[in-house]
């Protein structure tokens, strides 16, 4: 039986940032074993030493990672991703930049694969024309709603004042997907892939900086949220909710009060948020632990 691969969506308009961001996955992946589909290998321009071996639509690379071709169509591509699956981790998908990520997302749940997240880069600077303009902004507008995590890019080009408008903006147009500001693409791991996230990571995580330039400091903050007795369910995901407001990510374990001998496995990527069966618990586990990923306190 195929292993089931959690599967990410990168979207976003021409320009905003999507292939650098693949460029600092790929480079810097962390042990994660990835396969990363894109439309043109020559744009990733992956670093020569990385590779490993090029069979036919797939690039092998040294970190465990593989980038597959999708010249030959979102099937072919797959099919690839499914004859390693037992060797990889994650799956990402970097939308065109006029294709509308959510239908991407869909594609892949048809071949099987758990969505873990739509995040689409903007590019601060030019988003509000692209929008404005009669040809492209239908679906400039359509990629920001389908988002579940946006991806501010480009922060460094726009003055402070002008990113407090911009994300009031991008909130009236995509009101349930939290926002995080960069330069560069550069993107904690943490937010791009949920799997990740655990609660050592959160423990290193915590008031740590991420940098995206010299000038440009990026907060993130991760904590821990326990409780010790198993949880009403409508409770928990009132809960849920909340947490999907602000945070960019979010995982762990909980038991409800209804089934308190089953032990739940809960996956956040902004607003969008699973539960799946995790098996029977033993006798000492806690009600609830999750790791939350997001802005600092008192941040944006």
């Amino acid at each position: 039986m195929t292993r089931a691969l959690p599967f990410t969506v990168i979207g976003g308009y021409l320009g905003a940032g999507k292939t650098t961001l693949l460029n600092n996955l790929l480079s810097q992946a962390g042990g994660l074993r990835a396969a990363v589909l894109v439309n043109d290998f020559g744009e990733i321009n992956i670093d020569a030493e990385l590779i490993t071996g090029h069979d036919g639509d797939a690039i092998s690379l040294a970190n465990g990672c593989i980038c597959c071709s999708l010249s030959n169509g979102f099937a072919v591509a797959i099919g690839e991703v499914l004859k390693r699956a037992e060797k990889l981790d994650h799956v990402i998908v970097e939308a065109s930049g006029v294709a509308e990520p959510g239908k991407i997302a869909q594609y892949g749940q048809m071949y099987g694969l758990p969505l873990d997240g739509v995040l689409v880069v903007v590019d601060a600077e030019q988003i509000k024309t692209q929008a404005d303009n009669k040809y492209v902004g239908d679906t400039v507008l359509r990629q920001l709603a389908q988002a579940d995590v946006l991806l501010l890019n480009k922060r460094d080009l726009v003055s402070g004042e002008a990113i407090e408008d911009l994300r009031n903006w991008l909130t009236e147009r995509a009101p349930h997907a939290p926002i995080y500001e960069t330069s560069f693409s550069n993107v904690p791991l943490e937010i791009l892939i949920g799997g990740c996230i655990s609660e050592k990571l959160a423990a290193r995580l915590s008031r740590r900086f991420f940098a995206a330039d010299a000038d440009h400091d990026l907060k993130l903050d991760a904590w821990t949220l326990k409780r010790e007795r198993p949880i009403a369910r409508a409770v928990f995901e009132r809960l849920a909710d909340r947490i999907g407001k602000r945070a960019y990510r979010a995982k762990g374990f909980v038991r409800f009060a209804e089934t308190p001998t089953r032990l739940h496995l809960f996956q956040q990527v902004g607003r969008r948020w699973t539960l799946e069966d995790a098996g029977p618990c033993g006798a000492v586990e806690a009600g609830a632990r999750l790791v939350v990923i997001g802005p600092p306190v008192g941040g944006g």
